[in-house]
């Protein structure tokens, strides 16, 4: 079993969002890494 990082879509990779009020919150999908584990 081949496990595949991909970037995460949800926050292009950046592994947070941009908030529109200011600042930033980690992603929640990615847990901030910005690559989420797939399994081939």
């Amino acid at each position: 079993m081949m496990r595949k990082q991909d970037e995460c879509t949800y926050c292009s990779g950046k592994g947070y969002f941009q908030l529109l009020l200011g600042g930033s919150e980690t992603c929640s999908c990615c847990e901030g890494s910005g690559t989420v584990e797939n399994e081939a």
